[in-house]
């Protein structure tokens, strides 16, 4: 064997090596108050994942990278979300559409009975962990079926109910990395661009470890767009209508896919879209679910804040106005400037080929969440899995940034530490803008 052979085998064993024992104190050791200790290991896992993703390395070690990039997955099989506190009320949920209730129809905190028997103390516990007892459900069908599916596997077990759903999120998981290399192929992009997806840490971290039903999202959004590159817009708008029953986001693509496939086709896989996702609700359909999804969404636009941009600026500028704080009021206007936005990028630029279109996407995303009051870490997986099809790679460098958002949990009650908010988009407003500037691609073409 080669010199060179074996040194390349044994960094690769040394990548591997550290990369697990990461990912392993993130799954398992470490609470989201641990802020340092969170940050000194996210810090390593995205060193190595810039260095993976260097075009050079990439393509001469691609199959062991996409390798490794299932083992890190792996890596948190038996871990209970140590970042994340969600997965209580996901098993709540499923133990209520179990029971034949919709979780819907009442706050856990409002039940205190089940089919006329007391709560037992297993849901007692559930409650008690919450971090939204006094809120209705906010997960659409799709993840409910899957919380579901998972609680008729588990029974009454955290750890099973854990396990069971993070073998569906891995199988997503792997069913996206799939499509991603065939979307790839038919674009005629290296397959090794995948791996900006695969390895990065923060889709590991929040799907594989904190089980964010964003995974699920992405996979049927792979399918959706799959099916738009064949040309088959019907199955396209099929899947891109499951998607929106899992999470409520991809609904903001309508207009630039609107425009994309014409006028004509458009209105058709908008129909076909909203169809798809008013069937997948028929089961939980009454007014008063109608009345409790939209008051708890609401809740993102009127109450909710967390790591904003524009918002918080607006905000600081209101109360030195005003002296008083008018969320109310920013909640309600920024959504709607932020789909005129949306809509102006869709109707004035001519989508003439498929980077365009996924750019386009890229950035109605990112223009979403310059003007939302809450910007969650995993919501910038959306933004990674889109970079692989385009030449923008702020996302990546945003997936590292948005860590720091954990620093709110160093104290109780939470509270943001907002001079790294501000850090965190200065940067960002930076390698945007340079982006932009430097590449040698203009993303969307003035009609």
């Amino acid at each position: 064997m080669k010199i060179a052979a074996i040194k390349r085998i044994i960094l690769l064993v040394f990548i591997a090596l550290i990369a697990i024992a990461s990912y392993t104190a993130i799954g398992y050791f470490i609470p989201r108050t641990f802020f340092a200790e969170l940050m000194l290991f996210a810090g390593v896992v995205f060193l190595l994942y810039f260095c993976c993703i260097m075009k050079v390395f990439a393509a001469n070690n691609f199959k062991i990278l996409l390798f490794f990039s299932l083992l890190f997955r792996l890596v948190f099989l038996f871990a209970i979300p140590q970042l994340s506190d969600d997965h209580f009320r996901f098993m709540w949920d499923g133990i209520l559409t179990a029971h034949n209730i919709s979780p819907y129809l009442y706050t856990p905190e409002s039940i205190t009975h089940i089919n006329d028997s007391a709560l037992s103390p297993f849901m007692q516990e559930l409650k008690m962990n919450m971090n939204s007892p006094s809120y209705f459900s906010v997960y659409p069908p799709v993840l409910q079926l899957i919380f579901y599916s998972c609680v008729k596997l588990s029974g009454d077990s955290i750890l099973s109910f854990v396990f069971s759903l993070r073998i569906f999120t891995i199988a997503a998981e792997l069913g996206t990395i799939y499509l991603l290399i065939k979307i790839l192929e038919r674009l005629k992009q290296p397959a090794h661009k995948v791996l900006l997806y695969a390895l990065n840490p923060l889709v590991i971290i929040e799907f594989a470890g904190n089980l964010h039903g964003e995974s699920f999202m992405i996979f049927f959004l792979a399918l959706s767009f799959y099916f738009l590159i064949k040309e088959k817009s019907t199955w396209s708008a099929i899947f891109l209508g499951i998607a929106v029953s899992t999470k409520l986001l991809p609904l903001i693509f309508l207009p630039a896919i609107f425009y994309f496939t014409g006028r004509k086709n458009g209105w058709k896989y908008f129909i076909v879209t909203i169809l798809t996702t008013v069937i997948t609700f028929l089961p939980f359909m009454n007014s008063a679910m109608v009345s409790h999804i939209a008051s708890s969404i609401g809740l993102y636009f009127d109450k909710f804040e967390f790591n904003a941009s524009i918002y918080y600026l607006l905000l600081w500028v209101g109360y030195d106005i005003t002296g008083v704080n008018v969320i109310i009021i920013l909640g309600k206007i920024l959504p709607v400037f932020a789909m005129i936005f949306i809509m102006k990028l869709a109707m004035r630029y001519n989508l003439s080929d498929l980077e365009r279109f996924f750019s386009l996407l890229l950035f109605t995303l990112v223009v979403y969440y310059l003007f939302s009051l809450v910007v969650h870490p995993w919501y910038i997986t959306v933004l990674v899995f889109l970079s692989v099809f385009t030449r923008f790679k702020f996302a990546l460098i945003w997936s590292a940034l948005i860590m720091l958002t954990y620093s709110a949990y160093l104290q109780k009650p939470y509270q943001e530490i907002l001079w790294i908010t501000a850090l965190e988009y200065m940067i960002l407003a930076v390698i945007i803008f340079a982006e932009l500037r430097f590449i040698k691609f203009t993303p969307f073409k003035k009609v």
